[in-house]
């Protein structure tokens, strides 16, 4: 174990073996360092958090401190790292903002330069968050997501697992599970086959998530009807995104069609409006 003569970690903070905490770094009270964790200059841990083995926290991040939410009551809560996560330059992660909640990142996610988790988030293993990325409060972000540079996520969003979120993002309603998504407001341009090829998922199972995607957003069918549908797969997969769409609280992000067909309209409308202004 080794602590640099100006770091000031409480007293009552738990350090496991192996661990390396650098210079000015800052470790407040009820904080535990699991076993081989790496803080390097000026990390900042702050009350009740845990990191977990092999987590590397870099220069100037902020983990564990307090909620950015005007309900909350100074009540007791904390922030978990799982094991293996890094945390690079000025990323955030606040604590939870509800009495003994949890905010919890899981084990081996990347999280790179500027990115913010707020509080009582759940990201789940193997996550990346890009340069600048950011989730708003109570967002659930699933296993192997990539959320790329300055994307956004709304409060209480769900993201799926194996998502890919583009560049710039920003995502106001759930994306569903397997999917590619970019834009301002977020719509689902098709499936991220390259995301689910890295992960080992099978050719026939890739196939399967393309005619769900199909069947979601290019048939007649309903969302709903499609959920359904979807749920008497023979494929895990499969019913995992029908699940993930049949309990979405704040709906689906729309098709790449269906959005442009509604911006059409839209237009049409206001063209509309404007021809009878000037009659």
């Amino acid at each position: 174990m080794s602590i640099h003569r100006t770091a000031v970690v409480h007293e009552s903070v738990q350090i496991g073996t192996g661990v390396e905490i650098g210079p000015y770094c800052v470790v407040e009270e009820g904080a535990l360092i699991g076993d081989d964790c790496k803080l390097h200059a000026h990390a900042f841990i702050g009350p009740n958090t845990v990191l977990e083995a092999g987590v590397e926290i870099h220069m100037y991040a902020v983990i564990g401190h307090e909620p950015q939410d005007l309900a909350w009551g100074k009540e007791s809560s904390s922030c978990v790292i799982g094991e293996k996560s890094v945390l690079r330059e000025h990323s955030t992660v606040h604590r939870a903002s509800k009495p003994g909640g949890v905010t919890r990142i899981g084990s081996s996610c990347l999280l790179m330069v500027g990115a913010h988790v707020a509080h009582d988030c759940e990201v789940g293993n193997g996550v990346i968050m890009a340069n600048h990325c950011s989730l708003a409060g109570h967002v659930s972000v699933g296993d192997d997501a990539f959320l790329s540079a300055n994307s956004l996520v709304h409060q209480f969003c769900r993201i799926g697992r194996l998502v890919m979120l583009g560049g710039g993002a920003v995502a106001v309603q759930d994306i569903p599970s397997f999917m590619l998504s970019t834009g301002d407001r977020a719509v689902v341009r098709g499936v991220n086959v390259i995301g689910l090829r890295r992960a080992g998922i099978s050719a026939e199972v890739r196939r399967a998530i393309q005619d769900a995607h199909r069947l979601i957003y290019r048939s007649s069918k309903t969302i709903p009807e499609a959920g359904h549908l979807l749920s008497h797969s023979e494929f895990a997969e499969i019913c995992e995104l029908s699940e993930f769409i049949n309990s979405s609280a704040r709906g689906i992000a729309a098709g790449a069609i269906s959005a442009q067909v509604s911006a059409l309209k839209e237009s049409v409308s206001t063209d509309r409006d404007l021809d009878n202004l000037s009659n």
